[in-house]
Parts: C-alpha cells; sequence; structure tokens
C-alpha cells in the first residue's frame, strides 16, 4: 500500500466531517436536555469545520484537476476510498448548516447553505463513488488491500438524507420529491454497505492484521451502522411532519436505528480490542488517519440521540449525552495530536 506523506494524506477533510458532526450532535444533544448554552459551542464548532473546509478545498480541487493523478490515487487501494472524504466532509457541511447553521446566520440564509452545499456533494459523491468502483473493479487488488476505509464511498450516500431533512422540514410542499431522493440515496449506501462490509469480514477473518497506515479505519463501520438508523429515523419523521404517513412509521426507523446501534456497539467492542493489540505491539503510530475515529463515534451519538429523541426514554437520552461526551474527548484528542504533528512537521521543515 502507498503511504502518502502528512501533507499528501488524502484523509485530511476527515478533521472537516469529524469537526461537523460535532456541531451537529452537541446542537441536538442541547436540545434534547434544554440546554440553551450548548448553542454557542456547537457555533464556534460550526464555524471551526467551515474554517477548515475553506482551507482544504484548494488541495483538493488541485488534486481533482490533475486527471493522470487522480486515476492513479482511485486506482490505489489505500487512497482512493480516502478521497471520499472531501463529497462526505461537504455533505456533513451541509447538514452542519442546516441544523446548527440558523442560530448563527437565520433559517433563510442557513437552509441556502445547506442546498447549495448539497448540491455541490451529491454531484462529488456520485462521481467519485462511480470512478471509483470502476477503477477498483478493473484492477487486480487482492482481499489483503481491503480495509474499513473502503466504507467511506457508501458513508457518503447515507449522509445525503441527512443534509436534506432539514430542507424538507422548511419547505412542506415539496416533502414527497425531497425524502424520495433522501431514501434513494439511502438504498444506494445501504446496499454498497452490506457489499463493502461482507468483504472487510473476509479480510479481517482471513488475512494478517492491516498495516498502521489503514488500521485506524477498523473503527469506520461504526459510521454506517450508526447513519443507517439516524436518516432513516430523521427521513420518517419529516415525512410524519409533512403529513405522507402516519406517525406509527417513526417506530419503524426507530426499529432501525437501534439495529445499527446494537451492531455499532458490538463492532466497537471488537474493533478497540483489536486496535489496542496493535497499539502494544507499537503499529498505530499518529497520522491524519486518525480522524477516522471522530466521524464514526460521531455517527452512533446521532443514531443514539435520534432514538431517545423518538423514545423519549431517559436511559437512552442519558446514553445519548455520555455519547456526546465520548465524542467530544475523541475530537479533542484527535485535533490536538493533529496540531502537534502539524507544528512538529514545520520544525523538521524549517531545519
Amino acid at each position: 500500500m502507498t503511504t502518502p506523506s502528512m501533507h499528501a494524506h488524502p484523509a485530511w477533510f476527515g478533521s472537516v466531517m469529524g469537526t461537523a458532526a460535532l456541531a451537529v450532535v452537541l446542537s441536538n444533544e442541547g436540545q434534547t436536555w434544554a440546554a440553551p448554552w450548548m448553542d454557542p459551542i456547537a457555533v464556534a464548532v460550526l464555524v471551526a469545520a467551515t474554517a477548515f473546509a475553506v482551507a482544504l478545498v484548494p488541495r483538493y480541487v488541485r488534486r481533482f484537476f490533475q486527471t493522470e493523478r487522480l486515476r492513479a490515487d482511485l486506482s490505489d487501494p489505500s487512497i482512493g476510498p480516502m478521497l471520499g472524504t472531501f463529497p462526505a466532509g461537504i455533505l456533513l457541511l451541509a447538514s452542519a448548516w442546516g441544523v446548527v447553521g440558523p442560530i448563527l446566520v437565520g433559517a433563510t440564509a442557513a437552509l441556502w447553505i445547506d442546498a447549495i452545499l448539497l448540491i455541490v456533494g451529491v454531484v462529488l459523491a456520485l462521481g467519485l463513488s462511480i470512478a471509483w468502483a470502476a477503477l477498483t473493479s478493473r484492477s487486480d487488488i487482492g482481499l489483503a488491500s481491503v480495509h474499513g476505509g473502503w466504507l467511506i464511498p457508501p458513508v457518503m450516500n447515507l449522509l445525503v438524507p441527512l443534509a436534506i431533512v432539514p430542507l424538507v422540514f422548511a419547505n412542506p410542499g415539496t416533502a414527497s420529491v425531497l425524502i424520495l431522493i433522501g431514501l434513494a440515496f439511502l438504498g444506494i449506501g445501504a446496499c454498497l454497505f452490506i457489499a463493502v462490509f461482507a468483504m472487510i469480514v473476509a479480510r479481517v477473518a482471513i488475512c494478517p492484521p492491516a498495516p498502521a497506515l489503514v488500521a485506524p479505519s477498523l473503527w469506520v463501520p461504526l459510521a454506517p451502522a450508526g447513519l443507517l438508523g439516524a436518516a432513516t429515523l430523521r427521513l420518517l419523521q419529516a415525512g410524519v411532519a409533512g403529513d405522507l404517513w402516519g406517525p406509527q412509521a417513526v417506530w419503524f426507523g426507530t426499529a432501525i436505528a437501534a439495529m445499527g446501534i446494537g451492531f455499532g456497539l458490538w463492532w466497537a467492542v471488537f474493533a478497540l480490542l483489536e486496535l489496542m493489540r496493535l497499539r502494544r505491539s507499537g503499529g498505530l503510530p499518529f497520522h491524519i488517519g486518525w480522524w477516522s475515529f471522530v466521524f464514526p463515534t460521531a455517527a452512533m451519538a446521532l443514531s443514539i440521540g435520534a432514538v431517545g429523541d423518538a423514545t423519549g426514554l431517559l436511559a437512552v437520552e442519558a446514553l445519548g449525552a455520555i455519547a456526546a461526551l465520548v465524542l467530544a474527548c475523541v475530537w479533542a484528542t484527535v485535533a490536538t495530536r493533529t496540531i502537534l504533528a502539524v507544528r512538529e512537521q514545520g520544525r523538521s521543515a524549517r531545519s
């Protein structure tokens, strides 16, 4: 597998994904616990995520306009899927602006930002995922090359419904069309997740442990596990609000979310044991791929929070608060390590 330098690592936009998702989780938890003091924190995190995106977009745009390099990157099993953090980050930023943005700039402006970012993210996600799938299917890649990062292309599709939901609530006249689009992308993401995850399980069972470069991606399956339920539940709630179906539909979404949470927690224990074993053996040094720990944790927090909101069960709401606290700690840890690594790289470059 190719080992890119820190500057050239394709997963830099994972910082946007993790930070934008943290903003949404903080905002949702503030509403759940009637804690308006959390709104300024969520807004600050959203501003940080937007600043990260603005700083990083030129790096990805330059990469995407270099046709031969882009083709080579997409064909590389370790780099290609990680480029999906770019459209995924844009879609998460769209969702964050739809949820948190109204506090900062008002509902109208925030929803316009959500819609524009959603369109850009969808175009990039479809183009990149189809190109990656086509190039991967034509290459001679063994099972040992598969890793959790391969789930990023499916995850991109699962983010579309989350970005659509704020638009549905604000535009009930177009609710049916928007929800159908969200369900279509939910179907794409769910089917691709099942297919790719089967390969990941086979790789874990048959092949030697993944190299340090992609070891953090073992945490990525928590993302689709959380998003499948959260996206389904939020779309169904939007449909109920738009009188497209009865309130009982929410219980179907709650069941899907609960199933995803159960699987995600099981996988989290398994992945944590594997990562601890790798760390004890000295095989888990810090790199930008560590942002793979942040968004999957956020996806589980979003799903648990959505179930708590739908059921009103105090125990589930408390679990959602714990998940949000864990997410904040993971984000702070990875962000601090990233700052220290960038600073160290700058010192090395000057010396």
